[in-house]
């Protein structure tokens, strides 16, 4: 690990605990330092302690830095205002709709609206997924039809706010922790209840199962391209804040019979030894130390290379596909042939531009196809062969996910 990523850990760190960062190395690269914040969109947490620890930070920089904290404020109290405004309307239609993630974690930062909030997870019963739809219409939201799908309902804001309307959380898959999921048992929208969220009250989950949800959420990202640092840091104090509340055998369970166990424990340990996750009845979870301590290195590691959304790379994006469309296998890791087939090969709903007349028109999913076969069997590999390199990411990514426990 070098300096400016020890650096951006501790200050990571001091900004979701409000402490006093430690001295900062002479001569850090603090460009660096601040690229590596916005790939993973805690620029805004950071600039308090960088600010008090930036004696040999550039004017410049410095500068800009602020300039872009302070955007990031402004923002966030419209796109909270916003949602507020959307949430009051759902309870005047008697709708039920349950807030995942967002507000209900922004109110345990010391700086809530430093922790950027672009969407909003909400969630319905599929007899209310219709009218919620029609009452997000009314209220000014315009459908993304391009990310919409038969589960999810995503559309924007003109104040900047996107809603992801889901009334079922994850896909169903043949492998892994997706095979098993009876997420109806699990997250029923009648077992929410009225909580705490940054500026008012909503409908959230209980918090074992928010945890467990957060736990699942980053999972079904790792099965991708990854995820980033700030889901790290709002699981490490949603842990610390609902410590007594959280029923950790049930918790624990939950954990053994997904086969997320030792993804768990990666993840608990790295909250641990770099967010300063303290002592407590999570510790309940954790078996061989150093294991862990292995998993969790490994785990930071891909988590730093991912970016916030997993896609910091073209890489690691094209990677995705491959890594994903494995779960709906059963035969394990495939050869270079099959993974490329499986990259090519893919549903309406996982393409992406330049294919998207093909998710317009299902009829042209097969031209799609064509077109993907040609780029990567010709225009890519001229290119250096980025799609060799896709798939290569996409073997490491496959590896790291059988060593957490989470593709056998």
């Amino acid at each position: 690990m070098n300096d400016v990523t020890r650096a951006f850990l501790a200050l990571l760190e001091s900004a979701i605990h409000a402490h006093e960062p430690p001295p900062m190395p002479e001569g850090l690269d603090w460009a660096a330092l601040y690229s590596l914040a916005m790939e993973h969109r805690v620029e805004g947490l950071l600039f308090t302690p960088a600010l008090q620890a930036s004696p040999g930070m550039p004017g410049e920089l410095l500068a800009q830095w602020q300039q872009r904290a302070m955007a990031v404020t402004m923002r966030q109290l419209q796109i909270v205002d916003t949602l507020h405004g959307t949430l009051s309307a759902f309870e005047a239609a008697g709708i039920r709709a349950v807030v995942l993630k967002g507000i209900v974690l922004k109110a345990l930062y010391p700086e809530p609206d430093m922790r950027v909030m672009s969407d909003a997870d909400l969630l319905v019963e599929s007899s209310a997924f219709e009218d919620a739809k029609a009452l997000l219409a009314g209220q000014g939201y315009e459908e993304i039809k391009e990310d919409s799908h038969e589960d999810t309902f995503v559309c924007g804001h003109p104040d900047g706010l996107r809603i992801e309307l889901h009334n079922r959380l994850f896909d169903r898959k043949n492998r892994g922790f997706l095979s098993r999921l009876d997420e109806d048992a699990l997250f029923p929208v009648s077992k929410a209840a009225r909580g705490e969220a940054y500026g008012g009250e909503c409908w959230t989950l209980p918090a074992s199962e928010h945890a467990l949800f957060q736990l699942l959420h980053m999972a079904k990202h790792m099965i991708t391209t990854g995820f980033g640092l700030r889901q790290v840091c709002d699981f490490a104090l949603f842990i610390e804040a609902n410590e007594q509340a959280i029923d950790w055998a049930w918790y624990g369970r939950q954990c053994v019979e997904l086969d997320l166990l030792p993804f768990q424990q990666a993840l608990l340990a790295l909250c641990r030894d770099h967010l300063a996750l303290g002592d407590g009845a999570w510790r309940t979870l954790m078996t061989d130390g150093m294991a862990e301590a292995e998993s969790s290195r490994a785990l930071l590691d891909d988590i730093l290379d991912a970016g916030v959304f997993g896609k910091s790379t073209a890489e690691r994006a094209r990677s995705a596909a491959v890594v994903y469309r494995s779960f709906d296998s059963s035969r394990g890791n495939e050869g270079r042939w099959r993974s490329l087939a499986r990259a090519v090969f893919v549903r309406r709903d996982e393409l992406h531009s330049p294919y998207m007349y093909a998710r317009k028109y299902a009829a042209l999913l097969p031209v799609a196809w064509a077109h993907r076969l040609f780029r990567y069997a010709f225009i890519e590999r001229r290119r250096g062969g980025e799609s060799s390199a896709g798939l290569g990411v996409a073997r490491e990514r496959m590896g790291l996910l059988s060593k957490l426990g989470m593709l056998k």
